[in-house]
């Protein structure tokens, strides 16, 4: 039987350096210590971005809100306009007749929408 020598290979260590299980301790805690830091970086990112979204929204709620108020009869056609152009693409997929909707449905949607997009800026 041949003895234990540190000049020896180890099985699980064949290249015959010196690793104790202390340095590996230590390296497993920095690598997750560094994903932990890493976590809490991505978490911080996320927030904030769900910050500058919910403010962007809640602002373009606000506005739309205003302009409603301030405009009762351009709000309700805008509304009446995109009622008939939903109802006339309903109807449209009922019939099948996709000359008709191309000739009708197409242009009020294309005015409707316009005419929010303009209203909006």
């Amino acid at each position: 039987m041949e003895a234990n020598t540190p000049t020896s290979q180890n099985q699980y260590n064949p290249g015959g350096s010196s690793y104790s299980s202390g340095s590996a301790d230590s390296l497993s805690s920095k690598v997750g210590e560094r994903a932990s830091e890493t976590m809490d970086q991505a978490k911080r990112k996320v927030g904030e971005l769900y910050d500058t979204a919910n403010k962007s929204l809640n602002q373009q709620y606000d506005k739309a809100v205003s302009y409603t108020r301030e405009n009762p009869g351009t709000t309700t056609l805008i509304a009446f306009g995109a009622g008939v152009g939903v109802g006339m693409l309903l109807i449209g997929n009922l019939t099948g007749s996709r000359s008709r909707r191309s000739r009708v449905v197409e242009p009020v949607m294309n005015a409707v929408s316009t005419l929010a997009t303009e209203l909006f800026r």
